[in-house]
């Protein structure tokens, strides 16, 4: 397993890298909405989802676009 990321715990982490390689699987995401789903799924771990399937269905939804959580947008 790659080394974590500051500011991740363990399981946060580990977390994040399964929900996006399910993504990835599913969608076969390019580079861009590759980094756009970790950023939006680790803020959904941070905010108290884990549960992998939850979090890959609404990374799904979000369809790649860039979170915004000042304001709840997608871009």
């Amino acid at each position: 397993m790659a080394s974590t990321p500051p500011g991740k715990t363990q399981d946060e982490h580990a977390i994040v890298e399964r929900a996006v390689r399910r993504l990835q699987e599913r969608n076969h995401l390019d580079r861009h909405v590759k980094k756009n789903a970790e950023a939006f799924v680790s803020y959904l771990v941070k905010s108290g989802i884990r549960n992998e399937d939850d979090l890959v269905e609404l990374a799904s939804i979000a369809n790649g676009k860039r979170y915004d959580p000042r304001d709840g947008s997608f871009l």
